[in-house]
């Protein structure tokens, strides 16, 4: 069970993790960098940054629990 989850989150991490480099490509910076920025409230509220935002939030999120399951295996 624990292998299913694991390759679960490893196609979700890849699918995520496309979706944040177009996003990188679109506004020339890396994600964390965007993140920080936008947690700053230095970005403003475009619905491409919200979109982003959570994007690269669902990700961190995904790798932790992929971390997690790896170290109980």
């Amino acid at each position: 069970m624990l292998d299913y989850k694991i390759k679960h989150y490893e196609v979700e991490i890849q699918r995520l993790y496309k979706e944040l480099k177009t996003f990188e490509r679109a506004y020339g910076m890396k994600s964390s960098v965007f993140f920080r920025k936008f947690s700053e409230g230095r970005l403003g509220d475009d619905i491409d940054f919200i979109e982003w935002s959570s994007l690269y939030q669902m990700y961190n999120r995904l790798v932790g629990k992929k971390v997690e399951l790896e170290g109980k295996k």
